[in-house]
């Protein structure tokens, strides 16, 4: 089956978005917590052959939420979780969730992700004033011995369902269906590190480029062959 320009140029845009992709996993290697996405373009297919009912075969992207590299950091407002899970925020918009756990203080004395929103305990936002901090396996926050929040660690049945917000946040608008994590593996003084590998998204890029190299050779060869129909038609008259 031929493709013609309007195809081919379809498959290219298709390449530039998944090159996107790529280049946003390579950005955020080192991204504590970070989750890589793949994509999985459908086939070209050719609509006037399409068999009645048939289901068309659609491109999608999927987040690949598997376990990063735990990195010990020695840093007490460092956490990370082990398994499923992610630590609950609140954010201008609303509640989301996430697994980047290098928390830090703001000026009011309260836990805070880097970029501002609260780290959210069982009771709201944990405020844990000055002294020694800590936060043990169970997730519980203690400051100089006295307990002051217990970690929000949540789960989804479906968390193809979440939706990437920025800053390594994630957003349900109900399908992905929270619930409270009970018993939640917690890892204090620790960074869950980026679960990108490296060398496969190069090789991916690698073949991404090579690939629109030849959508671009294609269409030019389309072209070509265009003008050199219209001029021999033009002869002919």
């Amino acid at each position: 089956m031929s493709y013609g320009v309007g195809e081919v140029a379809k498959a290219g845009a298709e390449k530039i978005y998944q090159l996107d992709i790529v280049s946003n996993n390579l950005a955020n290697t080192a991204t504590p917590g970070f989750k890589v996405e793949h994509y999985y373009p459908g086939l070209i297919k050719d609509d006037t052959n399409t068999e009645e009912g048939s289901t068309p075969n659609l491109s999608y992207t999927r987040v690949d939420y598997s376990q990063g590299i735990m990195q010990i950091t020695g840093n007490a407002l460092d956490v990370a979780i082990r398994g499923d899970g992610f630590f609950t925020v609140q954010t201008k918009e609303g509640l989301a969730y996430t697994r980047k756990g290098n928390f830090t203080i703001n000026k009011n004395n309260q836990l805070v992700t880097q970029s501002g929103e609260f780290v959210l305990g069982d009771r709201g936002p944990i405020t844990v004033g000055g002294g020694n901090i800590e936060i043990d396996n169970a997730g519980r926050v203690a400051v100089n011995g006295a307990e002051v929040g217990n970690l929000k660690i949540v789960k989804f049945d479906n968390m193809q369902a979440l939706t990437r917000a920025k800053d390594g946040l994630f957003t349900d608008f109900g399908a992905a269906k929270v619930k409270k994590m009970d018993n939640p593996e917690i890892k204090p003084r620790h960074l869950e590190m980026s679960n990108a590998n490296v060398i496969k998204e190069m090789v991916d890029m690698i073949d991404i480029q090579r690939s629109f190299e030849s959508y671009q050779k294609a269409i030019q060869t389309i072209a070509d062959l265009d003008k050199l129909a219209i001029s021999r038609v033009g002869k002919l008259a």
